[in-house]
């Protein structure tokens, strides 16, 4: 990628990046220009802050459980499609 379009990245890069690189290093390339972008664009701050929650509620809270019935009938059902394939 040429270095003037990752200094001025598009919102739809900017999704594109977070989600390819959530593990970056904070001060790499990308992320500085992404920090950048974010800066002047509430849409991205949005969308990130939606994803952060996100992350946030699937780390934190617990799976829902299942009774032994419901379980049993599921384990069933996918045996059944398991079979007929």
């Amino acid at each position: 990628m040429k270095k003037k379009s990752i200094n001025k990245l598009h919102c739809n890069e900017v999704a594109k990046y977070v989600c390819e690189n959530l593990d970056e290093h904070l001060n790499s390339r990308k992320c500085r220009a992404i920090k950048k972008h974010l800066q002047t664009c509430p849409k991205c701050t949005k969308q990130l802050d939606s994803l952060k929650k996100t992350v946030f509620l699937y780390r934190n809270c617990p799976a829902p459980g299942i009774s032994a019935q419901t379980h049993k009938k599921l384990m069933a059902g996918l045996s059944l499609m398991i079979t007929r394939k």
